[in-house]
């Protein structure tokens, strides 16, 4: 392309491209194949794009709006109100730290996982880049399976739950319910609505950072612990095929992509 503000290749060089192409025969064959391919990414694509947009909308329908108590939507059974609860209502928030990265044997491959906001990626975490060791987790703030990670600082709004034991950093808020009242996967699925509540109220400027304080009085709405559940299982559903469609779509893509290397000269 000419070195210019807006690149551009000229008719004349576009012309006279060089390309490598095989018999009429083989370039159907190719071409079929792809078009199968193109296809299949497309369906995967489309039922991905309908899962989220359904779970945008049910996050919307099955939560009470400002100012009501109840939901638009609800399972059959359920009548009463939501109640209004701080966060720090719920359980124990912990602010997570980083155990010095100077003391290798703070870190250890077959240690438990120790979560920043680039490690969260699933709405459930298994793994993490780091993980801590024996000598680590005296170091780190460890907390249980179930916990509700939330970031609040810079990436606000990149939310996950424990899978096991774990820790994280301290760019991370973590809420560990009390099981005996709140459902984990219903605060995790909630926990969307707080992070747009923390997004509009961060402090304004470069670094956005909602503290521990800031974030244990974050108030949210809850419903009785079985209609909790009752919700909490249908969002876990939900996230299921969303990760499925979306991970046969990565799938696909890095197919396309390796066989575009191989399958042309």
């Amino acid at each position: 392309a000419t070195n210019s503000a807006n690149k551009n290749i000229s008719q004349s060089v576009l012309e006279n491209l060089e390309l490598a192409i095989p018999s009429k025969s083989e370039q159907q064959k190719i071409g079929a194949y792809f078009s199968n391919l193109d296809h299949l990414i497309t369906l995967h694509q489309r039922k991905y794009d309908k899962l989220v947009m359904s779970k945008k909308s049910m996050l919307e329908k099955m939560f009470p709006k400002n100012g009501q108590t109840k939901p638009e939507i609800r399972f059959s059974g359920f009548i009463d109100d939501w109640e209004q609860r701080k966060l720090g209502e719920l359980g124990t928030i912990t602010t997570g730290n980083t155990p010095s990265t100077s003391i290798p044997d703070y870190y250890s491959d077959d240690g438990i996982v120790w979560v920043t906001p680039t490690d969260i990626c699933e709405n459930i975490t298994f793994e993490s880049a780091r993980k801590l060791s024996d000598l680590g987790q005296q170091v780190g703030r460890v907390v249980p399976k179930n916990t509700i990670l939330v970031t609040c600082i810079a990436s606000i709004g990149k939310n996950t739950m424990l899978g096991n034991t774990g820790s994280f950093n301290q760019q991370i808020n973590g809420l560990t319910p009390n099981e005996n009242k709140y459902d984990p996967y219903f605060l995790l699925t909630e926990s969307a609505l707080w992070s747009a509540k923390m997004k509009g109220s961060a402090a304004a400027g470069t670094m956005q950072i909602v503290n521990r304080t800031e974030f244990s009085e974050l108030k949210t709405w809850l419903p009785s612990l079985i209609e909790q559940q009752a919700i909490g299982a249908f969002f876990k559903q939900l996230d299921h095929l969303i990760t499925l469609h979306q991970r046969e779509l990565e799938k696909l893509k890095k197919i396309k992509l390796s066989m575009l290397e191989k399958m042309f000269v």
